[in-house]
């Protein structure tokens, strides 16, 4: 798995707010969420989340063939790759979707814990979370190794939830940003 480097994780300070809830992510990762509506420059990114829509219609993914349950767009950054290239990139990998606009709902900021096999523990790593709407959605490319299902609102908002109870009240937040940014005609 690529990663910050060393001197990406040590660069990035970690915001000290009071009295928040502290989020127990796969016992990998203690985090807190921030909003906000981009990341911090010195941010070390190497993993992201895209809900991606088109219309009133949202798309999931799994890899393909398998009996997982159906995800949002997720994963590991390449070297070098920025979250934007990478939630353009990975929505069209795994669902076929040409994105058009991307907007930011927040971050995660995590800690790595003891039960981390990638990262020492204490290291500290930023996971945003983007909405992605589609200008289009085309077949997923045979190659990609994933499938896609098309959902209604309301089904994919059952299904992201049941994907990730550790962080849901953040994916149902870009799930009514992505309603009002419709509702409002600027998707």
């Amino acid at each position: 798995m690529m990663g910050p480097s060393a001197a990406d994780l040590a660069q990035y300070k970690p915001r000290a707010p009071a009295g928040v809830l502290e989020l127990n992510i796969n016992d990998q990762w203690r985090g807190i969420w921030i909003d906000a509506d981009e990341l911090p420059e010195d941010a070390p990114v190497f993993f992201a989340y895209a809900l991606v829509y088109k219309g009133d219609k949202a798309y999931v993914t799994r890899p393909r063939g398998s009996d997982e349950s159906w995800r949002t767009v997720e994963g590991d950054l390449k070297e070098g790759e920025t979250p934007e290239d990478f939630v353009r990139r990975a929505s069209y990998e795994m669902t076929g979707a040409k994105v058009e606009h991307i907007e930011l709902v927040g971050f995660l900021e995590c800690k790595a814990t003891s039960q981390n096999k990638d990262f020492p523990a204490g290291s500290i790593t930023v996971r945003p979370i983007y909405i992605a709407a589609a200008k289009s959605v085309e077949d997923v490319p045979d190659d990609s190794g994933f499938e896609r299902r098309r959902l209604r609102l309301n089904e994919h908002s059952k299904a992201i939830r049941d994907r990730y109870p550790e962080i849901d009240d953040y994916m149902v937040k870009a799930m009514q940003r992505y309603a009002v940014l419709q509702a409002s005609g600027q998707v």
